[in-house]
């Protein structure tokens, strides 16, 4: 587990710096993410979600942003897999944005 630790500090890093290659490599093929917004609930594989990342991380690119990134919880599923769940917000202009979002993201720690 304490390996773990050292991979979603990596990983959370690597988010912060905007570093697409590292999270489209951090998400499986088999990736199904669920979003809820206004309501409604729609899903995205491995393609659109990079995509999303892709557009947010050009879309701050030259703004005074910063993520804000908490881990909430880490959670093991099974011998090779750990759930971690990460609430995501932002600083924008320097004042903390009102919305925030939850990531319950899986990862395989085993071969």
């Amino acid at each position: 587990m304490e390996n773990f630790h050292t991979f979603l500090d990596r990983y959370l890093s690597r988010w912060k710096a905007a570093d697409l290659h590292f999270m489209e490599n951090s998400i499986d093929d088999s990736f199904q993410g669920i979003e809820v917004r206004d309501g409604k609930i729609t899903t995205n594989g491995k393609e659109a979600s990079v995509t999303g990342w892709s557009h947010a991380f050009n879309y701050f690119k030259n703004k005074e942003m910063e993520w804000i990134l908490s881990p909430i919880s880490v959670l093991p599923l099974n011998e090779i897999e750990i759930m971690a769940i990460i609430r995501a917000t932002m600083t924008l202009d320097g004042k903390l944005i009102d919305t925030s979002n939850l990531f319950f993201q899986t990862f395989s720690c085993g071969n």
